[in-house]
């Protein structure tokens, strides 16, 4: 699995203390690139990110900001990689590309009245919207610098969500996951298709198709 990783995710794989933890991040970060491999018909190993801030001004040289590819022979595809548990969820979208995913373990209680992006929602309810406020962010390359606002499921289920300052539409798509997990999907693009795939946790080497794996 460590032939596969860059040194930057190697290394930080190594500063995770709790061994079960250290191997979810290996394993999250081994789908990505077997995701991104498969799009780009190329070995898990060759991809190389680097962070790119939407807001330079803010942040500077800070090397945060939404995951990029490094230029090599490749599209530029954007991607997008949330974790929480036993889980894994992977983005990938086409140009204009920009996606952001969020997966979240449901524990047995939390008080989302706490949470201003939240508020007063019933357990369930309330991580959905948590993970629709991390999608965006992650989609923004903001992460939660920015507050998030989520409106209402309309047809389909589509969620509209909003960026203080930003009057551009973002659009929320809740994923099925595994029992005990709940992800979303946000784009910059109203129209665009969410395909779900899954695999085996124990099956992560064969490159797969076009989606979301959960």
């Amino acid at each position: 699995m460590d032939a596969v990783l860059d040194p930057g995710e190697r290394a930080r794989a190594a500063r995770i203390r709790h061994p079960v933890a250290q191997w979810r991040y290996r394993r999250a970060h081994l789908a990505l690139r077997t995701v991104l491999g498969g799009y780009l018909g190329v070995a898990p190993g060759l991809p190389r990110f680097t962070r790119r801030c939407p807001e330079p001004e803010v942040c500077g040289d800070c090397g945060s900001g939404r995951p990029v590819l490094v230029d090599g022979p490749w599209p530029d595809l954007g991607f997008s990689l949330s974790h929480s548990g036993a889980a894994a969820l992977v983005g990938v979208a086409g140009e204009p590309g920009a996606v952001g995913v969020d997966v979240e373990r449901l524990r047995a209680s939390f008080d989302w009245s706490r949470v201003p992006a939240v508020g007063a929602q019933d357990r369930i309810a309330g991580f959905r919207t948590w993970t629709a406020v991390e999608a965006v962010g992650k989609a923004a390359g903001t992460g939660l610098r920015t507050p998030v606002s989520v409106g209402p499921p309309e047809a389909g289920g589509l969620r509209r969500a909003y960026r203080s300052g930003d009057s551009a539409d973002w659009y929320v798509h809740d994923v099925d996951c595994l029992d005990g997990y709940v992800g979303c999907v946000a784009t910059a693009m109203p129209e665009a298709v969410v395909s779900v795939f899954s695999w085996s946790p124990n099956d992560l080497s064969q490159n797969v198709g076009r989606g979301e794996p959960c």
